[in-house]
């Protein structure tokens, strides 16, 4: 994945719309360098055409795709980035996918 020019919103796949099943975390990232380890951990996960959105001011991470990881894998992958996860919530209802901003 190319470097964003906006380093505090990270789109994986900037063509993709979130879908069901949808992984949502609120992780204490203070920095580019704290949202650029998130990223680095979930490409290294995250397959097209799956896709992810980390937004370091809402400190929102959102995952999505038709066949992901399962969301205890992701859950630990990011941990072992040693970033707090604040909380985590499995979506499975398309009206419960916040918007993301691009």
């Amino acid at each position: 994945m190319a470097t964003p020019a906006n380093l505090n919103v990270i789109n994986s796949n900037p063509n993709s719309k979130p879908t069901v099943p949808a992984y949502q975390y609120n992780v204490k990232m203070t920095c580019t360098g704290c949202s650029g380890a998130v990223n680095r951990v979930l490409g290294k996960n995250i397959q097209p055409p799956n896709a992810y959105h980390i937004s370091l001011p809402t400190q929102t991470v959102l995952v999505w795709g038709p066949n992901l990881p399962s969301f205890e894998e992701i859950t630990q992958k990011i941990s072992k980035t040693g970033k707090t996860i604040n909380s985590q919530q499995l979506i499975d209802d398309a009206t419960k996918i916040p918007s993301i901003e691009i």
